[in-house]
């Protein structure tokens, strides 16, 4: 029950207002209240007049709801003969007050709904004087017409990403086998082929993809710690070119492609990792291995022989299990793709979106319906081809909040960044929480980098009532 009660003036004692609520339902609006008259006293020769008022909250528009006229024994008599006051003709009802006896009438009105009803507030208009005079009227808050919807109050400040190189690098490993103490390139021993084709198969799209430009293969050989140290520099680099010579002779591409191969003689940080990552049952002595790998004053061939005299039985399980995989050949393809015109762009985007940059994934999405599934899909493919860039991620956690999804916008703005937007979104999101503290913190922050936050301090001011 919301009541408002007005001072007595010279002409009426004070009124008052109660039960106000409000309904919605097919688009229309219903308020009711009670007006009690119990201490009012009306003149024979006078009325009063009371008008519930819908007032936006910018105060920019109004809408009157019919009047409720009160009055005496002889206006009403003038009002049958001579007609109702031409202020409120178009809409009214009236009663005769009977003075000195309890009287309540209960007012009800319907109106059609509109965008800035929500929110508005009702305040009643009180002609006390019964002349019509605006200047004498009194304004008597009633409440709220209807809860503002912060969804609809907010301002999502979207980021729109900076054009930007698509420069991509993939990095991979293949495990060739080479004869013992050899390093001539044999495709078809063991699985040689099978390991070739990590590499191939890769290139083999990338040349016959127009869009793809291949700027640099670099090929960098391991070798397992067994043998004098000297030897397995000799293998692993003559290896890492043999294999990169051949990856080479595959593919009509600029000789410059091709990086200088490089090569690691012996691979004690893979030996390390799968040291740490066996049981004590497999490996008995792990942790007195682990010490002898971590021994910076050993070199690697009396690492090795240590290792190899102390635990021969483990040195041989070692050799056996673990050796073979840290003989292996890592790749990285570097490349790139072509910019797009934005028709262009749509057409990539349906068969290869991962094509475009984080802009040109950006223009194709503003060609669709802002808010629309296919623009929020666009959105979403965003953050999975770039997962940790924060355009994306504040972006998409627009979205989510727009969907309400507020578990989401918060998982995203956890690693969206420090900039204004990212602020702002934060300060969004703490709204939509009813955490209106925090929400102007986070305003401050992004005011201070320059973000326009003045709608967002309104909604705060409007839902912090």
């Amino acid at each position: 029950m919301i009541a408002a009660f007005m001072a007595a003036t010279t002409t009426a004692s004070a009124q008052s207002f109660r039960n106000f609520s409000v309904s919605a339902a097919s688009q229309k609006t219903v308020v009711s209240l009670d007006v009690v008259l119990d201490s009012m006293k009306v003149p024979s020769n006078r009325y009063r007049a009371f008008t519930p008022i819908i007032i936006s909250n910018d105060g920019t528009q109004q809408q009157r709801l019919k009047t409720l006229i009160v009055t005496g024994r002889t206006q009403e008599i003038v009002f049958q003969r001579e007609g109702i006051d031409a202020r409120y003709a178009d809409s009214y009802d009236k009663i005769r007050r009977h003075n000195g006896t309890q009287q309540t009438y209960s007012y009800t009105d319907i109106a059609d709904q509109q965008p800035w009803h929500k929110g508005a507030q009702v305040v009643m208009e009180c002609d006390l004087c019964g002349c019509g005079d605006v200047s004498k009227t009194e304004q008597i808050p009633l409440g709220t017409l209807l809860p503002p919807d912060p969804y609809e109050l907010v301002d999502y400040a979207d980021v729109v990403p900076a054009p930007a190189k698509k420069d991509r690098k993939l990095h991979g490993s293949a495990y060739i086998t080479f004869v013992v103490d050899k390093w001539d390139m044999k495709p078809d021993y063991m699985n040689n082929r099978r390991e070739l084709r990590k590499i191939t198969d890769t290139l083999d799209v990338m040349v016959a993809d127009p869009n793809v430009s291949v700027r640099e293969v670099k090929i960098h050989g391991w070798a397992s710690p067994e043998s004098p140290y000297e030897h397995n520099r000799m293998l692993a680099t003559n290896r890492a070119k043999s294999l990169t010579e051949y990856v080479k002779q595959q593919y009509n591409l600029p000789a410059s492609v091709f990086a200088p191969a490089e090569a690691t003689p012996e691979n004690w940080e893979g030996l390390r990792r799968a040291v740490e990552e066996m049981s004590e049952q497999t490996l008995p002595h792990k942790q007195q291995i682990l010490a002898i790998i971590d021994d910076t004053s050993l070199k690697p061939d009396p690492k090795e022989q240590k290792i190899r005299q102390q635990y021969p039985d483990e040195y041989r399980y070692l050799l056996r299990e673990v050796y073979p995989g840290l003989r292996r050949s890592d790749y990285d393809i570097s490349f790139n793709f072509s910019d797009f015109t934005l028709q262009q762009a749509k057409e990539v985007y349906q068969r290869r979106p991962y094509q475009l940059s984080l802009r040109e994934l950006w223009d194709v999405a503003h060609t669709m319906p802002a808010g629309s599934p296919e623009y929020n899909k666009v959105m979403q493919q965003a953050v999975n081809i770039y997962p940790d860039a924060p355009e994306a991620l504040i972006n998409l956690a627009n979205v989510a909040m727009r969907q309400k999804d507020l578990l989401k916008a918060e998982t995203l703005l956890e690693r969206a960044g420090s900039s204004a937007e990212a602020d702002n979104a934060r300060a969004v999101l703490a709204i939509l929480q009813g955490r209106y503290a925090d929400a102007e913190t986070l305003l401050n922050a992004a005011a201070q980098k320059g973000l326009d936050v003045k709608k967002n301090r309104e909604a705060i001011r409007l839902l912090n009532k």
